[in-house]
């Protein structure tokens, strides 16, 4: 969701060195964006209580010797906000959420409110439009390597179109929130009409901790061998773009292979559930080739500023129907068909 961002900034800055501070478990993103010319490895700096002050001086160290004249800070984190400042980066520009941006030249204030949402490329923006960038069209990007393209395996067969499909999400470093996935049952149940009435072939995707919950999705699920190909945990974060990026359609749940798939430009429908789209959906959120569903009983996310407030009828997933991700599914297949004949 920084993406976007980092194309503003090299539109406004054609001739600037760009570098890109990400932690050894992020840093995949970056290091697949034209406008990076440079990525800091920064280990486990950022991620909660997973370093020590050791790590944090040592990335003093190594941004201070790189001489910045200007960084853009995108955590709310008081102790990241503090690194430029610490680095003797002379303008430091970034997001000031409850005063935790004291350090900040210059400090752009977000809500802290659950009823006055803004997506998160949203937010980062904010701090281009403060020193007056232009902003045209942004959109998210992850450009797969040419070896990353020629490992994806091309639809085969009489199977079209190719649909992606993640059960998973919901686990990042230093949190798990599961609660974001949507029932594998009715996942099974979506696949059955896309291969048996669409004539899809589905990909089925996942890291390595979803191997066992994609197997748990396969297990009385009887189609054709080759109308699933299971990727579960078979590629790298490069070579998933790359098999995106030969599908017609991703549907899943509010997860890093959701915004992957927005970054190699194919439809989406992403299931919500304690999150919301309105902060976490599709980016931009008013492109028609993707849908976010999202029933939440009170409007209001649990998951809300990188925090789970407390939920006792955790219902929300469920209330995403299969006729809904279904016709959703024709929707933008059909919409795709049109814009390709």
């Amino acid at each position: 969701m920084t993406t976007p961002l980092l194309a503003v900034i090299r539109h406004n800055y054609p001739t600037a060195a760009i570098a890109y501070v990400a932690s050894t478990w992020s840093k995949v993103v970056p290091e697949h964006h034209p406008a990076v010319d440079m990525v800091i490895d920064c280990g486990t700096v950022g991620l909660h209580a997973r370093y020590s002050l050791a790590d944090y001086v040592k990335l003093v160290m190594v941004l201070r010797k790189q001489h910045f004249d200007l960084a853009f800070v995108l955590d709310r984190s008081p102790l990241l906000t503090l690194l430029p400042w610490l680095a003797g980066v002379p303008r430091r520009v970034g997001l000031d959420s409850q005063g935790r941006g004291f350090s900040l030249t210059d400090r752009v204030p977000v809500s802290s409110s659950p009823a006055h949402l803004e997506h998160q490329a949203d937010s980062y923006l904010r701090l281009a439009r403060a020193l007056d960038l232009a902003v045209e069209q942004p959109h998210m990007r992850f450009e797969p390597t040419e070896q990353e393209r020629r490992v994806a395996t091309p639809a085969y067969g009489s199977f079209c179109p190719r649909v992606a499909v993640f059960p998973g999400g919901g686990s990042n470093p230093g949190m798990e929130l599961t609660a974001k996935r949507w029932p594998l049952e009715r996942y099974k149940a979506v696949i059955n009409k896309l291969i048996q009435q669409m004539h899809a072939q589905v990909v089925l995707l996942g890291g390595p901790d979803d191997v066992s919950l994609v197997q748990s999705l396969l297990d009385g699920l009887e189609m054709p061998e080759e109308a699933l190909l299971n990727l579960a945990g078979k590629t790298s974060f490069g070579q998933m773009a790359a098999q995106l990026a030969q599908c017609a359609l991703f549907i899943g749940n509010d997860s890093g292979p959701m915004h992957l798939a927005v970054a190699v430009n194919i439809p989406v429908i992403a299931i919500f559930g304690p999150t919301s789209p309105r902060e976490y959906g599709p980016y931009p959120l008013n492109d028609p080739q993707h849908i976010a569903l999202w029933h939440h009983p009170t409007g209001q996310p649990c998951f809300f500023l990188g925090k789970m407030r407390s939920c006792t009828h955790c219902t929300c997933m469920q209330t995403v129907t299969v006729d809904e991700v279904w016709h959703a599914a024709q929707r933008l297949i059909a919409q795709r068909d049109e814009v390709t004949q």
